[in-house]
């Protein structure tokens, strides 16, 4: 077994010399055979190791294993820490199975003890016969070829501490006996008995009636089989983040505009991982196969201003031959704010995050034909003071220049093809419960510049 993980190590540059590599230990017989193999090997791959147990709190017999795995690494004159977690407590917080808890909390510690000891690698225990498992359970719960790859050799976390499996082409059968072997006694965790726990199910129930039935190669052709998915995930993976490039218009921390000619022009798989990137990108932490169907329904769907609502507050809204997807919160709070400007100025618009620039000028100081879209001219005369501007609400309406009466906002918008999303960024500016100008979109009949104007309120949208 030691030569076999000497190889693994070695083949995949799991560690490189001078390295520090943090040990998980949990004291069964998985780890510990981990850390024995490790401990005499470290010489010769020229790495020094660092011991840590979390302790999650949840059997009585969780403090004795700590201690336990704390006496061992002494006796192997390792450096070790112990962290505890709230596991229920984390659970509650995010809504996850209390084995997903337990996950999210390990990694946590490894990430931050090995950033704390100057560690740049995490050796954890898992093994051939884990993969097989994990197949098997992401095969029922009906995943998709990146849930059904399982568990990499190696994976990176966050400050680029990486995740590495020295033990992944080993069987349990192959650790146990190298436990025996070695007199080595490891800690037996009484849960991993209990059938209340889909992981033990599969593991006490649905192997051992495979390997009756079809042969005891199962867990090996499972194992082979994630790691063939693993390969042909990692080509899906890099042909659909080259997709991404080529669909998305812009990416920001705002938004992100997607193309729906090009992306529906893609693969079926292909669209699947684009808006998988998107969602990502746009904020979508727990994402599901129905928020990417919601998402590719907009692409096809008939009128040019769907939307779908998202978790964690992120609006997808398609804008004719676009997708935009970003956090819609915080631009719904801000449109009901209204802003009364008293005079000439400078005012900011929290409805819209923008600014509104206010002078008087006379008729004569101005070219009408002159202005951009962000510039409007109005009669002064026609003008009552304060202000108001204010985001768009339902039922407003204004009859533009040269109308021939009112019409809904919501319908000049709508016919000017103003992108749904800007929409809500766009300014209305009311005089005497009238508005008298959308801003950048179009000016009031009534308050429009005659030849009889003498002093025009000049209005001008800046950014900053």
């Amino acid at each position: 077994m030691r030569e076999r993980v000497e190889k693994t190590i070695k083949e995949n540059s799991l560690f490189l010399a001078g390295q520090k590599v943090l040990v998980a230990v949990s004291g069964g017989a998985d780890s510990l055979s981990l850390l024995h193999v490790l401990h005499s090997l470290a010489g010769s791959l020229e790495i020094s190791l660092h011991v840590v147990h979390v302790h999650h709190g949840l059997r009585p017999e969780a403090s004795a294993e700590a201690v336990s795995v704390k006496k061992e690494a002494i006796r192997l004159g390792l450096p070790i820490t112990v962290r505890r977690v709230k596991v229920k407590k984390l659970q509650a917080q995010i809504g996850c199975s209390l084995q997903e808890a337990a996950r999210i909390a390990r990694y946590s510690v490894f990430s931050d003890v090995a950033r704390l000891s100057g560690a740049v690698r995490v050796a954890t225990a898992h093994h051939r016969d884990d993969r097989a498992e994990t197949l098997l359970m992401r095969l029922l719960s009906g995943s998709g070829i990146d849930g059904l790859k399982g568990i990499p050799l190696k994976r990176t976390l966050e400050h680029g501490i990486e995740v590495v499996r020295p033990l992944y082409y080993l069987s349990r059968q192959e650790i146990e006996n190298y436990c025996r072997t070695f007199k080595l006694s490891p800690l037996l965790d009484q849960s991993n008995t209990r059938p209340e726990y889909y992981r033990n199910r599969v593991r006490l129930l649905l192997l051992p009636y495979l390997e009756a039935e079809f042969g005891a190669h199962i867990r090996s052709a499972l194992a082979n089989t994630a790691e063939n998915l693993t390969e042909d995930a990692a080509l899906l993976n890099a042909l659909g983040r080259e997709a991404f490039s080529a669909v998305t218009e812009s990416c920001s921390t705002d938004a992100i505009c997607l193309d729906t000619l090009q992306l529906n022009k893609l693969p079926a798989a292909l669209q699947t991982r684009v808006i998988r990137h998107a969602l990502w990108h746009a904020g979508v932490t727990r994402l599901g196969r129905r928020h990417v169907a919601q998402v590719l329904a907009l692409a096809t769907h008939l009128s040019p201003s769907a939307q779908a609502v998202l978790p964690n507050g992120v609006l997808a809204a398609r804008v004719y031959n676009r997708i935009w997807l970003g956090n819609s919160v915080h631009r719904r709070d801000a449109a009901v704010k209204i802003t009364e400007i008293h005079g000439p100025g400078l005012a900011y618009l929290p409805c819209c995050g923008l600014w509104l620039q206010a002078e008087i000028k006379s008729a004569g100081a101005v070219a009408l034909s002159q202005l951009s879209k962000n510039e409007a001219c109005l009669d002064l005369e026609k003008i009552s003071w304060p202000l108001l501007v204010r985001g768009r609400q339902a039922g407003d309406r204004m009859q533009p220049l040269g109308a021939p009466g009112s019409r809904k906002v919501k319908k000049i918008l709508a016919d000017r093809k103003i992108p749904l999303r800007q929409r809500e960024q766009i300014p209305l500016i009311i005089s005497g419960h009238q508005p008298v100008w959308l801003g950048g979109v179009e000016i009031a009949d009534f308050c429009k510049v005659t030849a009889q104007t003498e002093k025009v309120l000049y209005l001008k949208i800046v950014k900053e």
